[in-house]
């Protein structure tokens, strides 16, 4: 049995992500793909689009066999816990082979070359590190710097101006943290990076005849939804349907006619009482908050008026505008710190024929595995249903604000059943 894992956000599904898992499943012969998805809340700092109970569905739909959800601290996190607490979670089930992630370069040298150096740090990196923190450098910039100093002249390297794009380009620094955290944690899991030849991972429109940016279709997706609901649903069908999959491009134009998704802006106010309730020292104890930050929120919080208005607000030439909007997630769930290592497999959905390959996790992983959170509360120790009771709330607090909007009846995340197909 050969099994490949992919972590994603699915924010939403797209053909570049169906083409990944089918170039994992013809060209290298994998015999299951396994997703450690993000769970309502996404990297970038926001809500996720659509609920993932929905985008577990489309994922499946899409290829996947079985999705995992990533804990929320690890989701949210930057590309660095992102890929740690994605690794940790796929060597865990213990039945992993396989870690596919895109990328501009579509080898995987450079990558591996590079994230020795990260997980050695060797003298010459750690001298140029310290200097350039020395002289006012964020870290990711000094570590970028120090880094680039090691790898020019190094065999397999990329040249200077393609070691520049290549330590700039997100979906390369998101690889080269995989390779990187499989190193730290020893993992047996290989990793494989597959050329993206689609829109640039910031792109915001669609670029005919090329696979989709995700926030692209998220882009689409808010202004038809943002205008008549009654003709959202035929707008976004004919205007994703070469984009998306058929049976996703229905669950996403069916979401847009239902009111059900969400945005950072369903959030101004819960965002807004939080912030004017906590006092600088303790913003400070939530995850990527520094004590600078805390200062400048509490400064400018006269001048609030949502969300996007206010990360654009704190935003500074040093620190970029997702970190900024993660900061202020974070501060909103009261994330303190990661969840590494990831001390459980929390089932999403599966496919009714992935049933070797549940026998095979059940049979070899090293954390518990479950469906039920009920059954999830059992098998966990302390720290496991610490993480559970975190993850729990987020859910809730997420479902709270989208059946307020649908005006529905609130579902609470114990009672959502796992999706089989």
């Amino acid at each position: 049995m050969k099994v490949a894992g992919i972590a994603a956000e699915y924010n939403p599904f797209h053909l570049g992500h169906q083409k990944q898992i089918e170039y994992l499943k013809n060209e290298l012969k994998a015999d299951y793909i396994v997703a450690a998805m993000s769970g309502d809340f996404v990297q970038r700092g926001t809500p996720a689009l659509l609920p993932k109970h929905l985008r577990t569905e489309m994922a499946l739909m899409g290829g996947a066999d079985l999705v995992l959800e990533l804990p929320v601290s690890v989701s949210t996190g930057s590309a660095e816990f992102f890929a740690k607490g994605a690794v940790s979670l796929l060597e865990g089930i213990g039945a992993v082979d396989l870690l596919c992630f895109g990328s501009e370069e579509g080898e995987l040298s450079p990558f591996e070359t590079a994230s020795a150096i990260l997980t050695e740090e060797p003298p010459a990196y750690q001298a140029v590190l310290k200097e350039q923190l020395k002289r006012g450098a964020s870290f990711p910039a000094a570590r970028q710097q120090a880094l680039t100093a090691c790898l020019c002249g190094v065999s397999g390297a990329p040249a200077p101006e393609a070691l520049r794009r290549f330590l700039s380009s997100p979906n390369n620094i998101l690889g080269l943290e995989y390779c990187k955290a499989l190193r730290e944690q020893n993992s047996s899991i290989q990793p494989v990076t597959l050329l993206r030849d689609g829109s640039d991972y910031h792109e915001g429109r669609l670029q005919k005849g090329r696979a989709p940016s995700a926030s692209a279709v998220r882009a689409v997706f808010k202004e038809a939804a943002g205008g008549d609901p009654g003709k959202a649903s035929p707008l976004l069908r004919e205007s994703l349907a070469e984009y998306l999959p058929d049976a996703v491009c229905a669950l996403l134009s069916h979401s847009a006619a239902e009111n059900s998704f969400l945005t950072e802006e369903d959030f101004d106010l819960l965002l807004h009482y939080c912030l004017l309730s906590m006092p600088p020292e303790e913003m400070c104890c939530c995850l990527d908050v520094s004590p600078d930050l805390a200062a400048r929120i509490k400064n400018t919080l006269n001048q609030y008026r949502g969300f996007s208005q206010f990360t654009s607000l704190l935003k500074t030439r040093e620190v970029t505008y997702t970190r900024i909007q993660r900061s202020l997630l974070h501060l909103l769930l009261k994330i303190r710190e990661a969840a590494f290592p990831v001390p459980y497999a929390r089932v999403l959905g599966f496919k009714k024929a992935a049933a070797p390959l549940l026998k095979e996790i059940n049979s070899r992983s090293q954390i518990p595995v479950f469906t039920k959170l009920s059954r999830g509360e059992l098998l966990l120790d302390q720290y496991g249903k610490k993480v559970l009771e975190e993850n729990t709330f987020v859910s809730n607090l997420y479902e709270a604000v989208l059946c307020k909007k649908q005006d529905r009846p609130f579902i609470h995340e114990y009672q959502k059943p796992v999706i089989m197909i």
